[in-house]
């Protein structure tokens, strides 16, 4: 009995591993997982939403990549939020893999610069 109850504690403390759980969660998913793969890890996104890139720039986390999306063209983005922020995924025309990913920490605010 001692045993498997020092197991079980073992297995809690390693399983739940460093970093916070958007650490643990944006790493979890990675550039090129097809999207049966991101709702095995991580579930049904909170929000889907399918848009078209019309705007030339873009500010937040997804600077980094906005430019390589061809303008017009068609993008899904699955949401999901937790207590450390909003991480975005971003499928470009209909492919089912991931192609790009961003996330936003709470409380961090994104603002032009002219």
């Amino acid at each position: 009995m001692r045993t498997k109850v020092i197991t079980l504690l073992m297995l809690s403390i390693f399983s739940a591993g460093p970093g916070s759980e958007e650490e643990r969660t944006s790493q979890s998913v990675q550039v090129g997982q097809t999207k049966q793969e991101i709702r095995t890890v991580l579930g049904e996104p909170q929000e889907k939403n399918i848009n078209i890139r019309v705007e030339r720039s873009i500010w937040g986390p997804e600077e980094e990549f906005w430019h390589k999306i061809p303008l017009n063209s068609e993008f899904e983005v699955w949401k999901y939020r937790n207590e450390e922020g909003n991480l975005n995924l971003y499928f470009i025309d209909d492919d089912d893999k991931l192609d790009y990913k961003g996330f936003s920490p709470n409380g961090v605010v994104y603002e032009s610069v002219h």
